[in-house]
């Protein structure tokens, strides 16, 4: 199994208020597992890395403003990817990019076009490894079929 791992799920494992928080934690556990055991591969682009990075900063910088620094540091959590081998996705060569924009511009048809270029990365790394994107971003669940699969972190079945 090839999943596509989106921040949105990494990103909710660091936030216990965030909806989905307790099935972003349940997966990525199953995905370490499941990696580990050689029954999926995890890939993503360069964009979770920095995504997470981003995130893990803006915590850490909330957390040390409320606590003490001893307590903060004491309360800086391990990286939600720490653990997990992720395999980095990149392109080929822009004609890579190009095709696949080519592709889902036909397969569009005239649905509302993308918020950001973010999610087309995501989709595109996806595409590239016939994988499937493991997300809880509303507006990438509505992509789901266009180039490839999009599901949440609690329908994915790991062995």
């Amino acid at each position: 199994m090839r999943l596509v791992l989106d921040s949105s799920v990494a990103i909710a494992s660091m936030k216990p208020a965030e909806p989905g928080h307790a099935d972003a934690l349940a997966f990525l556990e199953r995905a370490r597992a499941a990696v580990a055991a050689g029954g999926a591969r995890v890939l993503a682009p360069a964009e979770l890395w920095l995504e997470v990075y981003v995130a893990e900063q803006r915590l850490a910088a909330s957390r040390a403003s409320r606590a003490s620094p001893q307590r903060a540091s004491a309360a800086a959590s391990e990286s939600p990817l720490a653990g997990l081998a992720v395999e980095l996705v990149a392109p080929a060569d822009e004609g890579a990019i190009t095709e696949f924009l080519g592709l889902l511009t036909r397969r569009m048809r005239g649905r509302r076009p993308f918020a950001n270029a973010t999610d087309l990365v995501y989709l595109w790394a996806a595409h590239g490894a016939e994988a499937t994107v493991v997300t809880l971003d509303e507006g990438l669940l509505k992509y789901h079929g266009v180039v490839c699969d999009v599901t949440r972190p609690q329908h994915v079945r790991l062995g």
